[in-house]
């Protein structure tokens, strides 16, 4: 039930952050299905928005082999944290 809530959040999350603008230029809803995925998890296993904003960096680093600015990851993390846990 909790993994539900944590994909729905962070599919909102971060289709609306589009981190490479793939949605933008036409791509399909599901494009960062994978990393939605594993964002999720990470969701539900990190202690603060700190570790779940690095998950977040580390995954679209591996995806996408460049660096993401840690601010946005941060931003992204506490609205996913504040829409889950406060």
């Amino acid at each position: 039930m909790m993994l539900q809530l944590a994909l729905k959040t962070v599919t909102k999350q971060i289709n609306q952050w589009d981190p490479e603008r793939l949605l933008e230029g036409g791509a399909p809803d599901d494009e960062y299905e994978y990393e939605i995925e594993k964002i999720a998890k990470a969701t539900l296993e990190s202690q603060d928005q700190i570790e779940l904003a690095q998950a977040i960096e580390d995954t679209f680093y591996i995806a996408f082999r460049r660096k993401y600015d840690y601010d946005e990851c941060y931003k992204i993390a506490k609205q996913i944290w504040q829409e889950l846990y406060e």
